[in-house]
């Protein structure tokens, strides 16, 4: 009966310290480390968009580079390639992360606000200024994966020379040029950490 009760006592005794954080001050396991990995600071990646403009599609290639200064702001590089307009865009961006934690949600929800520059060759070379502002969301797909995805939803604003397309539809003169100032984008990425 004695050894019941010493083997009783030193059982509920270990369950005990399995059970506990810490013992006489001693950390015994870190919960928040093994339950949470640290944000991101450096990331960089790239994507594929589609382009509304004119009453017509078309596709980009973007490359993004971000640094994270705080946990709801991040400033940014990046590059986007249209597959049929003529114009490069590059430029910068800032994002205000407002909503959810990347790490422990699995989405980050943020307002986007960019400046950049379209790189247009007509006749003459433009540098033509562009001020974006949008909607975005970044979703972590695997918990211990060093990856995620972003969507955006964003409109872009020419301030300088318009960016010209063709337009299809004839006039009595036959097709022109077509000026176009405001475009909408719906971009996907895969950005790495």
């Amino acid at each position: 009966m004695n050894f019941l009760r010493k083997t009783a006592a030193v059982l509920l005794f270990a369950i005990a310290l399995g059970h506990a954080d810490d013992f006489m001050g001693l950390p015994i396991e870190d919960g928040a480390s093994k339950d949470e990995r640290p944000l991101p600071s450096f990331i960089f990646g790239g994507g594929a968009s589609l382009l509304y403009y004119l009453k017509s599609i078309d596709g980009s290639v973007s490359l993004d580079a971000e640094y994270r200064v705080h946990k709801n702001v991040s400033l940014g590089l990046y590059g986007t390639v249209p597959f049929v307009a003529d114009f490069l865009e590059f430029g910068l961006d800032c994002h205000w992360y407002f909503k959810g934690s990347l790490m422990r949600s699995g989405h980050d929800d943020y307002l986007k606000f960019a400046v950049s520059a379209f790189y247009l060759d007509y006749d003459e070379t433009y540098f033509s200024p562009v001020i974006s502002f949008g909607y975005g969301r970044d979703m972590l797909f695997f918990k211990k994966a060093d990856l995620f995805g972003r969507f955006e939803f964003y409109g872009s604003v020419v301030a300088g020379h318009p960016v010209e397309k063709e337009n299809e539809k004839m006039n009595i003169v036959g097709p022109y040029m077509e000026p176009v100032r405001f475009f909408l984008h719906a971009r996907f990425s895969i950005l790495f950490f």
